[in-house]
């Protein structure tokens, strides 16, 4: 059977290959990747407004997806897959394990393997229906998403919208905080700590006078959403994922990373925020009981009574313990994975996402073109920004945000690799 691998067709190649599957795969898939790249607020319309398809519509969504897949399979697509799949393979396995491990509480157990494992099953389905040049026009569609979310934020806080008083402290001032459809301020945080380094690397890619302009001021809405969430861990993420990519990639980004840095320590709301963590009176209610810190360490104790895989799914950390009274949320996603699957499931995951950056890293460095390579830098520093916020919030137990992140990974690694597939080697590249 002739093997057809999306990646490395021609241009010319692709649509005889669609027509040969038919009208309706690829009507499907285009509309299959367009509800992913506008999960957020499709999510938050169905779910909050559309019951009762609100709680379904992204396993129809994951249906589709799968008989796109497996039909395009038999056809003979067969997608290239990077490093980091093989160990989201194996955490999959794992996970799977733990589940017949956890049969004695069995819905438990499959709501937690659900929870850690559900949105990591579309980065196996979308290279069948995604095609590289597809790409850019996916990352403008999020990107509008994301603005128009990031204005949602702003007129949030100009209408002064109320908030749970738990989202402050008592000595803090702050009145209100910005959330739009994510619904929490902490996963709005997140989701414009992921998509401000992208829409600013479209910003710079664009050829084109008014999308610049359009993107280069979606970025700073986004960035003062950003700010207007007053989330400490989503803007300490960020600052941090620029520092390390400026760094490793380019130092002249420290200027950008500057401006960002001294125009949050300046908003007196942020900066009151930032302040607290320095104060001892923080530091000792957090090692109180229902404390962060207290937390942590109630992780490490779940896992001490199995140190290799931990006390099983959906019994530590997350939504699932929570809702069965199980235990409260770790505030730290790491921490979750910890108290659940032990030191052998934090290992395959942390090795997990670990590989996944180094394959964009290494894609960013193939990259000849200087608009390119700032692309695929915004991308890499917006998934290193979750990654880092996970390690103060459960981020990824909000399924826009995990889905998200998985999304855009996995277009960036496509489309890089097909244009540096394309382009001659950087001479600064390693393999070079």
């Amino acid at each position: 059977m002739m093997q057809v691998s999306f990646a490395s067709l021609n241009p010319d190649q692709i649509p005889n290959t669609e027509a040969a599957l038919g009208l309706a795969h690829t009507r499907i898939g285009r509309w299959s990747l367009y509800a992913l790249v506008t999960f957020p607020v499709i999510d938050y319309t169905l779910r909050y407004h559309g019951d009762p398809i609100g709680s379904v519509w992204s396993k129809l969504v994951l249906l589709a997806l799968i008989w796109l897949a497996a039909t395009r399979y038999i056809a003979g697509v067969r997608p290239r897959w990077f490093t980091w799949n093989r160990f989201a393979i194996a955490y999959v396995v794992f996970c799977l394990g733990l589940l017949f491990a956890g049969l004695t509480s069995p819905l438990i157990s499959l709501e937690g393997f659900r929870m850690d494992v559900y949105d990591i099953l579309f980065v196996f389905l979308i290279p069948f229906v995604v095609q590289p040049e597809d790409v850019e026009k996916l990352l403008h569609i999020g990107a509008s998403l994301a603005i128009l979310t990031a204005i949602d934020g702003v007129y949030q806080y100009v209408m002064k919208v109320p908030i749970p008083a738990s989202w402050t402290s008592s000595t803090e001032v702050v009145h209100t905080r910005v959330f739009s459809v994510l619904i929490s301020s902490n996963e709005m945080g997140a989701y414009m700590a992921l998509m401000t380094p992208i829409i600013a690397g479209l910003a710079y890619y664009t050829k084109d006078r008014w999308l610049r302009w359009l993107f280069a001021a979606g970025t700073m809405v986004c960035l003062l959403a950003l700010l207007l969430t007053f989330t400490r861990g989503a803007l300490f993420a960020l600052i941090l994922s620029v520092l390390l990519v400026s760094l490793w990639f380019d130092r002249r980004l420290l200027i950008a990373l500057a401006v960002l840095t001294v125009v949050a320590f300046f908003l007196p709301p942020v900066q009151h925020r930032i302040a607290d963590l320095f104060s001892p009176v923080y530091w000792l209610k957090s090692a109180q009981e229902g404390g962060r810190i207290a937390k942590w360490n109630t992780a490490y104790d779940k896992m001490s009574g199995n140190p290799l895989f931990g006390v099983g799914l959906g019994r530590y950390g997350g939504a699932v313990a929570s809702d069965n009274n199980l235990g409260v949320y770790s505030d730290n996603y790491y921490a979750k994975i910890l108290g659940e699957s032990g030191l052998l499931g934090l290992t395959i995951f942390v090795t997990m996402h670990l590989a996944l950056l180094r394959d964009m890293f290494k894609n960013a460095a193939r990259q000849v073109d200087k608009r390119t390579r700032y692309l695929m830098l915004g991308g890499v520093a917006g998934i290193l920004a979750v990654l880092i916020h996970n390690s103060v919030e459960n981020v990824f137990e909000f399924s826009p945000m995990s889905l998200s992140y998985f999304l855009y990974a996995t277009l960036f690694l496509i489309w890089g690799r097909s244009v540096a597939e394309n382009a001659p080697l950087n001479p600064n590249h390693p393999d070079k």
